[in-house]
């Protein structure tokens, strides 16, 4: 019973009958209670925000006892739009395959995790590989410092019908890579981790603002990519592309948010 549970826990409960009760708690009617002295009301917000600062804690003291050089840098990132929102990212890359073929399992960098970490994580996801595709990608450079948000969209394509989309994300490509366009995007494809998907990533620096302007400022994109690519290709590739993506939970975009404190500081 939950009386002898609560004995068997170290507390001390006492039975209540329905008068006791009533002298108690009166606008409490009952036949009887169980009244456990060690009870009380918990702030719920204060203590996740207090557990997640002891997780920030515990990854940074991670992050600068392994991860502090070139080779071992990983970045994180707090997710804080979308259905993951209040999650945390954390980025490895670019790694070689080689780098893969080593078991982190037995090293002391996964057991300092388990051990100091892992006690103020309630869900992991796991790890995902992806690798990026250069010709959909423009203005990538992975040796720039991390921008302090990123637009993060995941895009599921039906099977066997992906052709389209690739075909206007290489076109939208080739014409910004013509144009001097400003912005910076990369896309990754799913290697191993998860179901099939694509992962759209435009870091930028802030809020309401464009992501990247063209060095004319009188270019008109919808007429540049016809003329590029035939007439009304916009139209149509917008559309095909719009079809190749699944009806539900085909694309969802999130925004992320650079936590410097918890990632590697590389002067």
């Amino acid at each position: 019973s939950l009386f002898e549970r609560s004995k068997k826990n170290g507390l001390n409960p006492e039975i209540l009958n329905a008068t006791q009760l009533k002298d108690l708690e009166p606008n409490v009617t009952g036949l009887g209670a169980i009244k456990v002295q060690e009870t009380g009301i918990v702030d719920y917000i204060s203590m996740a925000k207090a557990m997640a600062k002891e997780f920030e804690s515990a990854v940074a003291k991670k992050t600068q006892k392994f991860n502090n050089s070139q080779e071992t840098a990983i970045l994180t990132f707090r997710i804080v739009t979308g259905p993951d929102s209040g999650k945390y990212m954390r980025v490895v890359g670019p790694k070689s395959g080689e780098f893969f073929n080593e078991s982190m399992s037995d090293s002391e960098e996964y057991a300092y995790w388990i051990k100091n970490v892992m006690p103020y994580v309630k869900d992991q996801a796991g790890n995902k590989r992806t690798a990026r595709i250069d010709d959909l990608s423009y203005n990538w450079d992975s040796s720039e410092a991390p921008k302090k948000y990123i637009e993060f969209t995941t895009i599921r394509l039906n099977p066997g019908e992906g052709r389209d989309w690739f075909s206007m994300m290489r076109n939208d490509a080739k014409l910004k890579k013509a144009n001097g366009f400003s912005g910076i995007r990369g896309v990754f494809w799913l290697v191993s981790g998860g179901q099939s998907e694509m992962h759209v990533v435009e870091p930028y620096d802030s809020h309401g603002t464009r992501k990247g302007v063209f060095s004319d400022s009188d270019f008109d994109y919808t007429d540049s990519y016809n003329e590029m690519f035939g007439w009304r290709a916009r139209t149509y590739d917008q559309m095909n592309a719009g079809m190749s993506v699944r009806d539900y939970g085909g694309e969802i975009t999130e925004t992320l948010e650079f936590i410097p404190e918890m990632s590697t500081s590389i002067e």
